[in-house]
C-alpha cells in the first residue's frame, strides 16, 4: 500500500512528489465523487433531464426540493388567486380566524429546526390553512405542518420521511453538498477535500514541470490497445452521464482531427504525432 494509500519517506523529493500526488488521489477520490454526484440533480442540462425520468417513471411524490439551474420548482397553486370572498363568507357566518400570533406560539411550541416560517392563508376555498414550514438547510429536518384557519386544529404534518426515497437520497446529497448534514464535522470534511483537490492539482502541475520534454506539451503517448479498450466504455458511460463532458471530448475530438493535425508544429508540441515512449 505505500505509495498509495500512504506516501514512502526517506525515497528522495521526487518520490515523495509522485507519492503526494497519488496518496492525494486516491483518498480524496471517494469525497469528490459524493460532492459530484450531489450537485448533478442541480444542474440545468443533468437536473432537467433528471427531472424528466423522475415523472415519466412516477417517482415524484409532493414538490420538488431542490433548485435546478439556480430556479426552484413552482408550487402548482403558487400564483393561485386570493379568493376574499371565503374569508368573508367565514367571518359573516360567527367562524373566527386564527390569528397570526396564536400559529406564531404553535410554530414555537413545534421546536422545528431553524429557520421557521409561517405563511399566511391565501384564503381560497380551495386551501383555507396557515403552513408552518422549517426551511432548515439540514433537509432532512424539515418538516411542513398546515393548520385549520378558523380552528388553528393541525390539518396535515409531512416530514422528510414522507418523501419519495429519491428525493431523501437528493435532500442528503444536498445536505452534504452544502456541509449541514453533521453540522462542523460536515464542514471540515469540506474544507479537507477542497485542500486535497488543491493539492493534487498543485502536485501534478509541479511534476509536469520536473518531467516535460523541451520544446513540447509532454502529453503521455496513447495506452497500449489492450488498456485502450478497457478505457473506452468507461468514458462513453461517463459521456452519456454527463452531457457537457460528452460535448467537451467532441469538441477536443474535432480540434485534434481536422485543426491541430494540419499545423505540424502544433501537432509536434501537443504530441499528436508518434514520438518516443520514454517521453
Amino acid at each position: 500500500f505505500s505509495g498509495v494509500v500512504w506516501p514512502r519517506w526517506g525515497k528522495g523529493n521526487r518520490v515523495f512528489l509522485r507519492d503526494l500526488h497519488a496518496v492525494t488521489g486516491f483518498w480524496v477520490a471517494g469525497l469528490a465523487m459524493i460532492l459530484l454526484l450531489s450537485g448533478l440533480p442541480w444542474a440545468d442540462v443533468w437536473g432537467n433531464a433528471f427531472k424528466t425520468v423522475r415523472a415519466e417513471m412516477g417517482w415524484v411524490k409532493g414538490k420538488q426540493d431542490w433548485t435546478i439551474g439556480g430556479q426552484k420548482a413552482a408550487a402548482p397553486d403558487e400564483h393561485a388567486e386570493h379568493d376574499h370572498a371565503a374569508m368573508l363568507k367565514m367571518q359573516a357566518a360567527g367562524q373566527s380566524l386564527t390569528s397570526l400570533a396564536d400559529l406564531v406560539g404553535k410554530a414555537k411550541s413545534e421546536r422545528l429546526a431553524f429557520p421557521v416560517i409561517v405563511t399566511a392563508a391565501d384564503g381560497s376555498a380551495k386551501d383555507m390553512a396557515w403552513t408552518v414550514k422549517s426551511e432548515a438547510q439540514n433537509r432532512p429536518l424539515r418538516v411542513t405542518i398546515k393548520y385549520d384557519m378558523a380552528t388553528g386544529e393541525q390539518l396535515s404534518r409531512e416530514g422528510f420521511a414522507d418523501k419519495h426515497a429519491i428525493d431523501q437520497v437528493i435532500g442528503y446529497g444536498v445536505a452534504w453538498h452544502e456541509g449541514h448534514l453533521f453540522g462542523w464535522i460536515n464542514q471540515l470534511v469540506g474544507l479537507l477535500t477542497a485542500l486535497m483537490l488543491i493539492t493534487l492539482a498543485v502536485s501534478g502541475f509541479l511534476m509536469w514541470r520536473r518531467r516535460k520534454p523541451k520544446g513540447m506539451l509532454g502529453a503521455p503517448p496513447l495506452p497500449r490497445e489492450r488498456r485502450l479498450a478497457r478505457l473506452v466504455p468507461v468514458v462513453l458511460l461517463l459521456a452519456a452521464f454527463l452531457p457537457l463532458l460528452a460535448l467537451s471530448l467532441i469538441v477536443i475530438w474535432v480540434l485534434e482531427r481536422f485543426v491541430f493535425s494540419r499545423f505540424a508544429v502544433v501537432s509536434s508540441w501537443l504530441g499528436l504525432v508518434s514520438h518516443p515512449r520514454g517521453l
